[in-house]
């Protein structure tokens, strides 16, 4: 050994063989020969098989190692020891060579130097000749691969046992990759490029994740987690393909480490597993149908799960009457297929009628001819013209989204010229229509016409059953006209008796003896079976049958026995009890018992003596339940007359043509048609000739839509009203039309009713309602009017006064200065003047306003009488109620020295309340009369507060110390009517005004909240009021869902707390919660009394107040020229400038020559900076104005947008928000002071010049 290489001469063994040193310090493999390399996956088994590891390895303690052989896999391994250094581990039995391929390097021997550690330059793969030319190549791509690129470095980098795992790993017939290094870069053999598709070779050196992330993936949810379902792209056909792969962890292999993979494709038997599933499928749910529409149901189950092979599918049926009969031989032309179903296709798909003609030459039915010709399943490609475009594109999203490119149409043979249906299925779009598949549709066809077949044999066999059980009906009538007979011939012939006793048991008849001590002697098992009677003949006591027969029919067989005995012969009906335990009430039925006829004759001796009794029952239940229905049906029959002749309607039957067939008396009555026989009715000779025409269209809608229709028509026959006013009879007719399978009217059933009184009665409710629409509009047209003709005075009187006021205020500066102070007589009177002319102005004011308020009360009170008042909830925060009720009485408190305070209570923040619905108008109207009420009853008292607090409830929550009013009626529910957009909760937002007045006694309480009532007759003539206020408050609440009452003590203070139903909503995108809206939650707002000192705005000199404003140019649209005259001289007192119109017309021409528009009929152009318009004037109003301003605006013939205030004594809610809509920006309503015109106008932003 020392002379020889002892790899060489392992070489030369034709055994697969390895050594090892037993002398290195661990056991490794010192080299492999050829004949081992020539099965490369046993090689590569050597180290990773933990078992053959363990037997081979000298320190291994596993028992197995002092074995001297060891089966791994389908080899036997035998090892002994050269030379105590050696051991030789070798192959001694393997399988055939053909089982297992050998490597396909040119000279094998080389493959040993491979695994040589001393060999310093071995050959590779690389350097190795190789002889297949398809691995050579593949090869060559591996060596393009700018391996230096990746971690693994260039080629001639590669370490010794890197070398030797590609090397071997190339050598394998199987589909095996490696993926080495961090990145895992692949390299993978030549059977792996294979099933790699179009990826090959750009995959090569490419790390795992852009060698495989874009690869199109499905997985099966019955599929292991080894098992791939990949989409694979060969020879330019994308394929679908199943493949296991297997991956090993690789470690040591120089200082890189990886993945080993094999992946074996598995395509054919997962696709054959598939296809076997869908015939199981197929088999399991039709092997259940036991008629033909189940079946093609069933099959359609059955197929559409499985998307794949089954992308898309039609199914026609064609009638078969035998499976003897040939539809082959029939003419193509006079057969026709019915759709059954469609998978894969939108309902109604043109290319898919729901009846065809096999004759016809195109489409499905020219495919379906030519299979049935062909008698086999026929391929069909988009290519060959057959089929129309549309099913091959129009498919539902079904499987891989693919159009379809080819159909197989598979005729469902029930023999071999007899077909029962054509099913048409799209191929697999990602599987070639290759041997297999065309093997698995034969057997799929055969499969079908089987199971096809054999429900034709069981609908066969049901047929010939009925006929056989037609045939034994007719045995079973024929045999009873001839039970008679052969019971007289059975008593004198024993063998015909006993013929004849075979007989019975085989049509049905039940055949009994009875001795004469009523003992059953003998009876056949029909008999046993109708009656029920014990089968224990010896236990059995006499007249034992007694107690199966009918309690009613016990006597009658008692008498029948008699005759028997007598030696009479006699036929009876008898009925038995079908159940032993079962008890019957007074609702027994028929079919609770078997009803017989029974033909019994005695049994007689020779001397005459009557020895027993033999007879037979026949079961006659079928036709006593057939008479009893019959029985009935003529009942209902008769009924079903009597009510159509009784019927208050008239009742009418049409033929197909519309022919008068059958009509009642009632039907005469009420058309007048004189009494004629039904084939001489002429019924449209009594329809009004306006309405003949629709009675056809009517009876097409009922026909069309098979439902009951109702329609409206008039007669001839005139019809006298109760106010003596004669039209045509009206009629209200409903009918019903039956059609046949084709849609075809076969007759018509139908209703008259006489409606002329409820049409006549509906012309007058229509006026009645139309007259009280008119009364109501006149009705609120006069409340319009009156209150613009009222408010319009006022509104001079309020801006008279206000300049009066600003006057003097200008003349009390004047008093001040240097000139009259050497005259203090003279200054000291003219202060006196002045401050009494200042009382007398606000005197006036006061009077105004309260004038204002009793004008609001009365229009308010007439609208609540005329049940015009309506509740407009929208989405507010209710803080800011409070607000406005401050500024409102802020001046008129500071006036009277009484603290005026607002806040809201711990339940506002407790709640979070922020936005809700409610309508502020209406509140803010009842807070105006209580806050009026209490400010004017604590004047004149030495404390002098008023406090207004709100709070918040999920429920109506009435404060004990305080009496509600009980509430009148039940209103309304005004927020179910709101037109704003609300969907919370609904709340209950409750206001207390408690002030330090005068307080009510006890009677006077009971006097509040009345019409036109005050609490004593002093309370007019000390503080004046109409009595309104609290009445109209009351009203407000309980239409807002809630309540008012009061709490008082005389000479102590008032408590005045309603409560009112909102609902929470949420914050209107275009309001944005103002910043300092909700303040007012945190913490009061109070006016003091000390503050009285301080000047009101209001009444401040309109000089001062000049010096600290901006200047405008308005215009001023008004008609009426009192306010016109008062409104311009306010305004240029202020130092506006202002343009005059007296109507519409007039301010169009003015806005013409101003900025605004685009060609300004005026040079230089006027400027312009608000329109203040009045609504009602003539020529042209306010609101038509303000469309037309709007209309240039969008036309351009005006530029920018012009600002647009409404002043007007239309004050109601629907007017304002009319006035919105035809274009104003704001409005505000007379009488108003110019105070708070100034303070709209720059709050709504206006630019001043």
């Amino acid at each position: 050994m020392e002379a020889v290489d002892i790899r060489k001469l392992y070489d030369s063994d034709p055994r697969p063989t390895f050594i090892l040193d037993c002398h290195a310090p661990s056991a490794a493999i010192y080299h492999v020969n050829t004949a081992l390399l020539g099965i490369p996956q046993v090689a590569l088994s050597l180290h990773s098989h933990n078992a053959l590891r363990d037997w081979w390895d000298p320190a291994s303690k596993v028992a197995a190692r002092h074995k001297d052989e060891f089966c791994h896999g389908r080899y036997r391994w035998a090892k002994f020891t050269a030379c105590e250094r050696w051991l030789v581990v070798t192959i001694v039995e393997q399988p055939p060579i053909t089982d297992e391929p050998r490597g396909i390097l040119q000279e094998p021997a080389q493959l040993s130097q491979i695994t040589s550690p001393s060999n310093p330059r071995p050959d590779t793969i690389f350097t190795a000749k190789i002889q297949s030319p398809e691995l050579r190549e593949h090869i060559e791509y591996v060596r393009l691969v700018d391996w230096s690129s990746t971690s693994l470095g260039p080629i001639s980098s590669w370490s010794y046992e890197l070398n030797v795992l590609i090397t071997t790993m190339m050598l394998d017939t199987r589909p095996t990759a490696l993926f080495l290094g961090p990145e895992l870069v692949l390299i993978y053999n030549l059977a792996y490029g294979t099933v790699s598709g179009s990826r090959h070779p750009k995959i090569l050196g490419k790390g795992i994740i852009d060698a495989w992330s874009r690869s199109q993936q499905t997985r099966f949810a019955d599929a292991p987690e080894e098992e791939y379902h990949f989409m694979v792209e060969r020879n330019g056909f994308l394929d679908e393909c199943f493949f296991m792969c297997s991956l090993t962890s690789l470690f040591g292999i120089g200082t890189i480490d990886g993945i080993h993979s094999i992946v074996t494709e598995v395509t054919k038997e997962r696709l054959l597993e598939r296809r076997i599933s869908a015939l199981l499928r197929v088999s399991q749910l039709s092997s259940a149908a036991r008629d033909s529409e189940t079946f093609w149901t069933s099959l359609r189950e059955a197929v559409e799960p499985y998307e794949y092979d089954f992308p898309a599918a039609i199914l026609y049926s064609q009638s078969v009457l035998d499976t003897t009969d040939s539809l082959a031989s029939c003419d193509n032309a006079s057969v026709q297929c019915l759709l059954e179903w469609a998978v894969g296709y939108a309902v109604d798909h043109p290319a898919i009628p729901k009846v065809l003609n096999i004759g016809e030459e195109h489409g499905l039915a020219r495919a379906m001819s030519g299979s049935a010709n062909n008698g086999a399943p026929t391929l069909l490609r988009e290519e060959d013209g057959v089929l129309p475009d549309s099913l091959f594109t129009d498919v539902e999203q079904r499987a891989f989204g693919d159009p379809c490119r080819a159909f197989i149409v598979i005729p469902v043979k029930i023999s071999d010229e007899t077909i029962t249906g054509y099913l048409i299925i799209a191929l697999n779009t990602r599987r070639p229509y290759d041997a297999e598949y065309q093997d698995w549709i034969q057997v799929f066809s055969k499969f079908l016409g089987a199971s096809a077949a054999s429900l034709a044999l069981h609908e066969k066999e049901l047929r010939n059953r009925r006929r056989e059980d037609e045939q034994a009906a007719k045995l079973h009538e024929a045999l009873n006209a001839e039970v008679a007979v052969l019971t007289q011939e059975a008593s004198d012939n024993a063998r015909k008796l006993q013929n004849f006793h075979d007989l019975t048991n085989e049509v049905g008849l039940g055949y009994f003896e009875f001795n004469t001590s009523g003992k059953l002697i003998h009876a056949n098992e029909t008999f046993f079976a109708q009656t029920g009677h014990r089968r224990d003949l010896a236990s059995a006591p006499p007249f034992s049958y007694l107690e199966r027969i009918h309690e009613r029919d016990r006597n009658l067989s008692w008498v029948k026995w008699h005759d028997l005995v007598d030696g009479n012969p006699t036929t009876f009906e008898m009925r038995w009890r079908r159940e032993s335990d079962k008890h019957h009430g007074s609702d027994e039925k028929i079919s609770d018992y078997v009803t017989t006829l029974c033909a019994c004759v005695p049994i007689k001796s020779k001397d005459g003596t009557v020895t027993g009794m033999f007879g037979c029952n026949t079961d006659i239940s079928a036709q006593k339940e057939a008479t009893m229905t019959a029985l009935l049906k003529m009942e209902a029959e008769r009924l079903l007359a009597s009510f159509t002749e009784l019927a208050p309607v008239g009742l009418y039957q049409l033929d197909a043509d519309l022919v008068m067939k059958y009509c009642n008396d009632q039907w005469f009555r009420i058309t007048g048609h004189p009494r004629v026989p039904m084939d001489q009715i002429e019924w449209r000779s009594i329809v009004h000739k306006d309405d003949l025409e629709g009675v056809y269209r009517d009876v097409e809608v009922a026909a069309r839509t098979n439902a009951p229709h109702s329609f409206s028509w008039r007669l001839q026959q005139l019809w006298t009203a109760p106010d003596g006013i004669s039209t045509p009879t009206w009629i209200l007719s409903t009918i019903i039309v039956h059609n046949d399978e084709h849609g075809n009217m076969i007759s018509t059933i139908g209703t008259l009713t006489d409606v002329s009184q409820l049409k006549w009665s509906e012309a007058i409710q229509k006026t009645r309602v139309e007259e009280a629409l008119e009364s109501k509009r006149q009705q609120e047209n006069f409340i319009d009017m009156t209150s613009h003709e009222m408010r319009n005075p006022l509104s001079a009187m309020v801006q008279c006064a206000d300049s009066i006021s600003s006057s003097l205020g200008e003349m009390e500066i004047l008093t001040r200065e240097e000139t009259l102070a050497a005259q203090p007589t003279l200054q000291t009177g003219l202060k006196e003047l002045i401050t009494n002319s200042l009382d007398a102005i606000d005197t006036i004011q006061a009077c105004a306003m309260h004038q204002k308020r009793i004008v609001d009360d009365i229009l308010t009170l007439s609208k609540i009488d005329s049940k015009l008042l309506v509740i407009s909830p929208i989405i507010i925060q209710p803080s800011t109620l409070l607000q406005n009720a401050y500024k409102m009485f802020k001046d008129v408190a500071i006036k009277a020295s009484v603290e005026l305070k607002v806040s809201c209570d711990a339940s506002i923040a407790d709640m979070g309340i922020d936005w809700v619905a409610l309508d502020p108008s209406r509140v803010l109207q009842v807070l105006i009369n209580l806050l009026t009420n209490a400010i004017k009853f604590t004047r004149g008292q030495a404390v002098r507060k008023v406090e207004v607090i709100m709070g918040a409830s999920l429920q109506p929550e009435q404060k004990p110390e305080v009496d509600y009013v009980p509430q009148q009626a039940l209103r309304q529910e005004f927020l179910a009517q709101r037109e704003c957009d609300s969907s919370g909760e609904f709340i209950y937002l409750s206001f207390t005004v408690r002030d330090t007045g005068c307080g009510l006694s006890p009677d006077q309480k009971v006097k509040l909240f009345l019409r036109f009532s005050q609490a004593s007759p002093k309370t007019h003539i000390q503080y004046g009021g109409s009595g309104l206020g609290l009445f109209i408050s009351r009203e407000l609440t309980e239409m807002q869902g809630g309540s008012i009452g009061v709490a008082s003590t005389q000479g102590v203070g008032s408590t005045f707390s309603f409560y009112i139903k909102s609902q929470r909503a949420q914050s209107p995108r275009s309001h944005p919660t103002p910043p300092h809206t909700n303040t007012i939650i945190n913490k009061s707002i109070s006016s003091k009394a000390d503050e009285s000192h301080q000047a009101s705005p209001s009444n401040a000199p309109l000089s001062n107040v000049n010096a600290h404003l901006p200047f405008y140019h308005i215009l001023v649209v008004e008609d009426n020229l009192i306010n016109q005259r008062v409104l311009c001289k306010q305004l240029r007192k202020l130092s506006h400038t202002v343009h005059i119109a007296n109507h519409g017309l007039e301010a169009l021409t003015l806005i013409a020559m101003t900025t605004f528009a685009a060609a300004p009929t005026h040079e230089p152009p006027l400027a312009l900076s608000v329109v203040l318009m009045d609504v009602e004037m003539p020529i042209m109003d306010g609101l038509t104005c303000t469309r037309r301003i709007r209309a240039m605006e969008r036309t351009g013939e005006l530029v920018g947008h012009v600002p647009i205030i409404a002043v007007s004594a239309n004050a109601r809610r629907e007017q304002i928000e009319q006035a919105l809509r035809a274009g104003v920006d704001d409005s505000i309503s007379k009488p108003f002071r110019i105070g708070e015109l100034m303070e709209l106008i720059r709050r709504f932003g206006v630019e001043s010049w």
